[in-house]
């Protein structure tokens, strides 16, 4: 198995690319995607890291006048 080679994304996060996609730029918590896609918190917490960390997914931190975090936003990441 060659070491460079993309690795495989799964069904779960292939839907979190689609549902991304449909509703880029929107904001979002990771508990709408969880309840859209019937999945766990967690597995969708693991898997945006993951995608996050693959150059797949940009995540941008949305925050109140008070300072408090609101929902983020996500957007595909878009070749260069």
């Amino acid at each position: 198995m060659d070491p460079n080679a993309p690795r495989r994304l799964t069904k779960t996060e292939v839907a979190i690319l689609a549902y991304v996609g449909e509703h880029e730029g929107q904001r979002c918590s990771k508990a709408q995607i969880a309840d859209a896609l019937g999945r766990n918190v967690k597995t969708i917490d693991r898997l945006v890291s993951a995608l996050r960390s693959d150059g797949l997914l940009v995540v941008e931190p949305r925050w109140a006048e008070t300072g408090g975090q609101l929902a983020n936003t996500y957007r595909l990441a878009r070749a260069k």
